[in-house]
């Protein structure tokens, strides 16, 4: 059983970058940012209609790290932070 909650184009550690119009948090538009794949999600092969498969949600199918800079003089936070988002997998491009 294959949906578009499961995860079919990517695997972990996939270099990605975001190709559609995703907005996080404080407005910010996601898309040309590139990251790694950290996380996807896959159905049971035992049972895919399985309690867990009732709650995946499409949009959520694929977790993405992403290294940001940040250099705001006003934050106390300095350098490179990681960061992760969930994307669905058409949301996406293997680069």
């Amino acid at each position: 059983m294959v949906d578009k909650s499961c995860v079919t184009s990517f695997t972990l550690g996939d270099k990605v970058q975001v190709i559609t119009d995703v907005y996080q948090r404080g407005n910010n538009n996601l898309k040309g940012w590139e990251g790694i794949v950290v996380e996807i999600w896959e159905k049971c092969d035992v049972d895919p209609t399985c309690c867990c498969a009732e709650f995946v949600d499409d949009g959520y199918a694929v977790r993405v790290e992403f290294q940001v800079s940040v250099d705001n003089s006003t934050s106390f936070i300095q350098g490179i932070q990681t960061w992760r988002h969930y994307f669905s997998q058409d949301e996406l491009r293997i680069l």
